[in-house]
């Protein structure tokens, strides 16, 4: 997958050189990554904790640097969205261009700069393990279960205030992070909520930005997370159904599938439904129940990209007609993907101060009506988050981000997490800023021509002389599934 925000299958080949420490600053030391073997700088940035007592514990800040090959001082800072996804841990996959391939387009002039947020990955990490595979029982029937969140806030909460996580908070440790590093201003790669964390970044430091580009647009003050999950899946899934009736394989072996999807949803209404699964450890099948919360989120999540998108069609189809094996099988893949590609706890310690205590009954009401997904899935983290309580961030956090810098937007028109009308709505607070709509594309999906749009862009230093009409019908989805064969395929 290009963006890790929802998923991540790969590892990254990186070989360190270097240890986190507890000085104060930049800890770096020579290292490869890739399998090429890129020379880079690998370590930490360690900051203070608490930033405004300057005082107490610190935090490791994971980091790696790919020097230019032609150096000209001036750098890229990527950040794969989350929150909780890891840049560094995708060094190794965008050094052998698998990942982010418009980095290593850049590479000759630009520096890559791949830095954690606060809490992300290395010995200060907030990771929990909420899906333990050998107890499917648990994540089949609740996102957060209760007594793993319990538990893994009480661990995390001896060593760590974890109200001290906000993006604000680690949008001044990046710019600590360009300071040391002796960038005057910088280039902003992000996608999904790095594109949320790279505009707070650009409201507390717009001194210090050259551009950005970004790809699933998440805008501070115009989106809610989880608020408009279900209005977007509605979307992303009635994009799908349509896209079936077109396609005469599609139509021809699901004929009703939009008939059948609603009827398996509506199961749910009576509460969770037994399923029978393959345990991961055991190797033995066993039946679970799979509550609303899950088959509605973990759904939203394999309409991310268009290849897991496609399987859809058959795993509903054979849902309806009793066999839930394939369903099973999803619910399965997403949730370890989630488990690997994220550390679960900093992503809460986020929106649960940032996004949760702002979201409102009327709200509810009004995103959640008449979609499949109902309120299940906001409801979910609003008891987790009353499980996690941290304190929220001021009101004023929740303002539109307003900044002159020149910034290249990227929305798939079929986006289940970030629909392309809010990237649209930030356009009136960027008067340098255009955006670029993929016909039929989700929110991890990208194509060659939007790539080389973005490379385009970033040297131009502006969109004024591009073309922005010119990717808009170059995504092509998948064909169909009609089989489970590849379905793990579909992931990569």
């Amino acid at each position: 997958m290009r963006r890790v925000a929802i998923l991540v299958f790969i590892a990254s080949l990186t070989t360190f050189a270097a240890t986190s420490s507890t000085q104060l600053g930049l800890n770096l030391a020579k290292c490869s990554v890739g399998s090429k073997k890129v020379s880079a700088r690998c370590g930490t940035f360690t900051v203070y904790e608490d930033r405004a007592a300057a005082s107490g514990r610190t935090v490791a800040i994971p980091l790696i640097v790919i020097p230019a090959e032609y150096p000209t001082h001036r750098a890229i800072f990527w950040n794969p969205g989350g929150p909780g996804g890891g840049a560094v841990d995708a060094a190794g996959a965008i050094a052998d261009g698998f990942a982010a391939p418009e980095l290593m387009s850049l590479h000759a002039h630009y520096d890559i700069v791949l830095a954690n947020n606060r809490g992300v990955g290395g010995a200060n990490a907030q990771q929990c393990d909420l899906s333990p595979p050998a107890h499917p029982e648990s994540y089949f029937l609740q996102m957060w279960p209760d007594a793993l969140l319990k538990a893994c806030r009480e661990r995390l909460a001896a060593n760590a205030d974890l109200s001290l996580y906000s993006s604000s908070i680690s949008a001044d440790d990046l710019d600590d992070i360009r300071a040391a590093l002796g960038y005057p201003k910088i280039v902003l790669d992000g996608g999904s909520y790095g594109t949320f964390f790279f505009l707070v970044y650009m409201r507390q430091h717009p001194e210090h930005v050259e551009s950005a580009v970004f790809q699933g647009v998440a805008p501070p003050g115009l989106l809610l997370i989880p608020l408009e999950d279900a209005a977007g899946a509605e979307l992303a899934m009635e994009r799908v159904i349509a896209a079936c009736k077109e396609d005469a394989a599609c139509q021809a072996h699901f004929p009703q599938f939009k008939e059948h999807f609603a009827a398996v949803a509506h199961r749910f209404d009576a509460g969770p439904i037994k399923v029978r699964i393959e345990n991961a450890v055991t190797k033995q099948p066993e039946d679970v129940l799979l509550s609303k919360e899950v088959f509605a989120d973990r759904l939203r999540q394999a309409l991310y990209t268009a290849g897991p998108a496609a399987y859809v069609p058959l795993i509903i189809e054979r849902a309806y007609l009793g066999d839930y094996v394939p369903l099973g099988h999803l619910i399965e893949t997403v949730t370890q993907g989630l488990a690997s590609g994220l550390d679960l706890g900093l992503n809460l310690s986020v929106t649960c101060a940032e996004d949760i205590p702002f979201i409102t009954e009327n709200d509810i009401r009004r995103t959640s009506a008449g979609s499949f997904e109902g309120d299940a899935r906001v409801r979910a983290q609003q008891r987790a988050c009353k499980i996690w309580n941290v304190k929220p961030v001021p009101a004023s956090f929740n303002q539109p981000v307003r900044s002159s810098a020149p910034v290249l937007m990227i929305s798939g028109t079929d986006d289940p997490a970030t629909p392309p009308n809010y990237a649209t709505r930030e356009l009136r607070y960027l008067p340098n800023a255009k955006q670029v709509l993929l016909q039929g594309a989700s929110h991890g999906d990208s194509t060659a021509c939007t790539d080389h749009l973005l490379v385009e862009f970033v040297l131009a230093g502006g969109a004024q002389h591009l073309n922005t009409a010119s990717c808009k019908a170059s995504f092509r989805r998948p064909p169909f599934a009609t089989s489970m064969d590849d379905f793990l395929k579909s992931f990569d």
